[in-house]
């Protein structure tokens, strides 16, 4: 099957649904997401490159964790979900493989080698970056990453107190550490503070404005990993102006719907660590 490079449909129900105050999950409904995940489950692989396959992964990947708290309405965490190892046991079926949401980051997007997916899989949890109110693709890849980079340390990659010289880094940064080491962690040597901390501090600088990434070079502070917050990212209530996200279709089998093992069995995100 062909798939649409620009995510057209995807695309907008992430601007009527997605915005800086969290997501409304209630309009998009147990079945809102159904027909852009049948055109990722029949997607042929072979006829795109590793671009578009990056840009295809970071969209199931989001897509699919949307989906999981859709069908669920008024689920607390995430980790509700199968024991808390919904990342692990429920699988779904993209491009014709059988993945697992753990499959998707650890055997897919994370041998990339692009640390800035990181801040492109959202969890559907406060603690994880802000997902972004567009779809990613092939053409704008780079500059939706950076886009979603900056965004993140806006908002929750570190706890930043420069009155108490403190510095609290995203559990991300810690889990993750190693996808961050080569790239960032000689940009600059920065007084007391080496390896995965070190790494973290250089990319919060290079996405922050000039004055943060001036504070946080020089060092003279104390660094510690935030504690992670499980909670449903943002929920939005549903409104009378909330368009919904279309009708919803005949039940037949869902393209990537769980085994029935997978229903009961399940795991925990964005890997075993969160």
């Amino acid at each position: 099957m062909a798939l649409d490079p620009t995510y057209a449909a995807y695309d907008a129900l992430l601007q009527a649904n997605v915005s800086p105050q969290g997501v409304t999950y209630a309009a998009i409904g147990p079945a809102g997401l159904d027909p852009f995940l049948a055109e990722l489950a029949a997607v042929d692989l072979r006829e795109l490159n590793s671009i578009e396959q990056k840009a295809l992964y970071i969209n199931a990947y989001n897509a699919l964790t949307l989906d999981l708290i859709a069908e669920n309405p008024g689920v607390a965490s995430i980790r509700d979900l199968d024991g808390g190892k919904v990342w692990s046991t429920r699988r779904f079926t993209v491009g014709g493989q059988s993945l697992t949401l753990d499959d998707i980051e650890h055997k897919r997007l994370r041998p990339m080698g692009d640390p800035r997916v990181h801040a492109a899989l959202s969890c559907a949890s406060k603690g994880c970056p802000a997902l972004l109110s567009r779809a990613y693709t092939a053409e704008r890849l780079n500059d939706q990453l950076d886009l979603a980079c900056r965004a993140w340390v806006r908002s929750n990659a570190a706890q930043i107190n420069t009155q108490a010289k403190t510095v609290a880094l995203s559990s991300i940064f810690d889990w993750y550490g190693d996808d961050f080491l080569a790239q960032w962690e000689d940009k600059a040597n920065i007084p007391g503070v080496e390896g995965k901390q070190q790494a973290a501090l250089n990319f919060i600088a290079f996405y922050s404005g000039s004055a943060t990434a001036t504070w946080l070079t020089a060092g003279g502070y104390t660094v510690t990993w935030a504690t992670y917050d499980w909670g449903i990212g943002g929920e939005q209530p549903v409104s009378a102006a909330t368009p919904r996200s279309g009708s919803r279709p005949c039940r037949t089998p869902r393209h990537r719907r769980r085994s029935a093992s997978s229903r009961n069995s399940r795991r925990g995100r964005r890997g075993s660590s969160r």
